[in-house]
């Protein structure tokens, strides 16, 4: 009986080992929330919304510092909120694998730039980094103007307060199709190009459900759920609608003369046709010299249309809220873009862009203050230092920006919406400002990003004084692979 208590004593013991890794780990040292055998600090957890986890998180550092671990069932998560450390993991070009979040995006994305690791994301990234060259950008940027002109009247039908979370998503989603796939989904109407929009859409919010439940983390669960048969179905939506779309374009055949003729020019016509390239062009070019095949081109076209959409419209929603609390700033914009364009209505070109140094800097206050990835997570993939302490492999790593961007060390009244103090001249650590993430991983469409937000909202603020009954009122939020608010931010664009 004895022998029969001690092998299932020894058994369970094994099991635990096994099941919940745990071993001896430097990381057990670092304070955190309390940890119980098993399920570590689960109970601290237990009974909290998506928002609560966000609110304890933020006030974890008072209690624990900028370096602690939270363990949950085996699984050692190490947040990092110091700049120091952030530098060190974000430089590392070994350890560059994404943590398990971003997998829940993988039936979509596949193992496209965003989610691949090793051989493949470096080769991915070498082919895309082509796409984002400076001419490429300019003859994006005419997307942003005629989408930012067809912004501008669709406000000015609005004469009450509005939901701008939808506007701003339409705007993004119009942007991002036309330069990802060259489709202009705002005038194709067909059925297809709607239920796609709206597919797009919909997978935003099943991912963000889904990340927030962790029982629906298994898949075996989920898929059984009315919303994973849902994502399902979004999922067909949009992998049809992107295939169409790719191969119709295969068959245009670009020639490679206007290929690199359509490169190095702003806007171009040949033969009586206006051709404008995209982001799809590109890849089947690169598809024709054997870099990548079509499965590849479906990735990198689908990830190029989530990153590119809902995380810029979500930079939107929080700077109009902001702009509209602010009319100081919304005063300084309108002057400087005055000072530019005079009494003309044109819409501003990359060269008007680069002068709005105001705006540039009022749109870096904005990420600051809500960047809209606010977490980034690696997964350790070989073990390595973290000053002083070893950081074994398998320990996932949670890089908290939103909070490195709030730190009063660093930004002073870092509650306050200040554009200026991004033209101070003021030396930070280059590693203190990441709303585009840093090192090999960063954002390979920042400077994408940041050009459309600037169109945007200097037309806006050219049109529009910005208003909203519940002025200086910050949003609740909640926050999953993006930042979002709970509540609908409501604002009231009365014409100038």
């Amino acid at each position: 009986m004895l022998l029969q208590i001690g092998l299932a004593a020894l058994a369970a013991f094994v099991i635990w080992k096994l099941l919940f890794n745990e071993d001896d780990n430097p990381l057990d040292q670092l304070p955190g929330p309390p940890k119980w055998p098993i399920i570590g600090s689960a109970l601290s957890f237990i009974g909290t919304s998506n928002t609560d986890v966000l609110a304890m998180l933020r006030d974890f550092p008072e209690k624990y510092g900028y370096r602690y671990m939270i363990k949950v069932f085996g699984q050692r998560v190490l947040h990092i909120y110091n700049v120091e450390d952030i530098e060190i993991i974000l430089s590392s070009s070994r350890n560059i694998t994404k943590n398990k979040p971003y997998l829940f995006l993988e039936p979509w994305l596949g193992t496209g730039l965003l989610i691949s690791t090793g051989k493949k994301w470096h080769q991915r990234r070498k082919i895309l980094t082509s796409t984002f060259h400076f001419n490429i950008l300019k003859n994006f940027s005419k997307v942003f103007e005629e989408k930012s002109r067809d912004l501008v009247h669709r406000l000015k039908q609005m004469p009450d307060e509005v939901d701008v979370a939808s506007v701003f998503s339409d705007f993004t989603l119009y942007a991002i199709c036309e330069t990802a796939m060259g489709t202009q989904l705002d005038f194709e109407k067909s059925e297809s190009s709607v239920k796609y929009k709206d597919a797009v859409q919909d997978i935003g919010k099943q991912v963000s459900n889904r990340l927030a439940k962790f029982w629906l983390h298994s898949d075996l669960v989920f898929y059984q759920t009315t919303l994973g048969k849902q994502f399902v179905k979004c999922l067909k939506t949009v992998h049809s609608f992107a295939d169409s779309v790719i191969m119709d374009r295969r068959k245009k055949k670009i020639s490679q003369e206007d290929f690199l003729m359509m490169q190095n020019f702003d806007d171009n016509s040949f033969n009586g046709t206006k051709k404008r390239l995209a982001l799809l062009d590109f890849l089947i070019e690169a598809e024709k010299k054997g870099e990548i095949d079509l499965e590849g081109i479906r990735e990198e076209v689908n990830t190029f249309m989530f990153e590119g959409h809902d995380t810029t419209a979500m930079g939107l929603v929080f700077g109009v809220m902001l702009l509209a609390d602010h009319e100081e700033v919304q005063e300084k914009i309108y002057e400087e873009c005055k000072s530019i364009f005079g009494d003309s209505d044109r819409t501003p070109s990359w060269s008007d862009l680069t002068e709005m140094k105001y705006l540039e800097a009022t749109v870096k206050e904005i990420l600051r203050l809500y960047p809209s990835v606010p977490f980034v997570g690696r997964q350790v993939t070989e073990d390595f230092m973290l000053g002083d302490v070893l950081v074994k492999k398998d320990v996932d790593i949670l890089i908290h920006i939103y909070d490195l961007h709030r730190r009063e060390d660093i930004y002073p009244e870092a509650e306050a919406f200040k554009p200026e103090r991004f033209l101070d001249g003021e030396v930070r650590h280059p590693y203190a400002y990441i709303p585009f993430s840093a090192g090999p991983r960063n954002c390979i469409g920042q400077r994408f990003a940041m050009q459309e937000m600037k169109c945007a909202l200097s037309e806006i603020c050219r049109n529009f004084r910005l208003t909203r009954k519940a002025k200086g009122v910050r949003p609740t939020l909640k926050a999953d692979i993006m930042l979002r608010p709970i509540e609908p931010v409501y604002v009231k664009f009365l014409q100038r």
